[in-house]
């Protein structure tokens, strides 16, 4: 999920994950897992407002090089 920055703190962000998850809710999901790079300390706020937590779970990843 991403908000125009110029549009940002008018609800426009918390309008389109309540749809979201109504969408998901309403096909059976029974959880919604999100992927924030821990310097982003606005997005964790924004969620953790919206009542997401951290999990107790890891992320892994592995990078390439660029000339692959």
């Amino acid at each position: 999920l991403a908000v125009e920055p110029t549009a940002q703190k008018q609800g426009w962000g918390r309008q389109i994950m309540s749809e979201v998850e109504r969408l998901l809710l309403a096909r059976g999901c029974p959880k919604i897992n999100l992927q924030i790079r821990t310097i982003n300390t606005v997005a964790i706020a924004f969620y953790r407002k919206l009542g997401y937590d951290v999990d107790e779970a890891i992320s892994m990843g592995k990078r390439f090089e660029h000339d692959i």
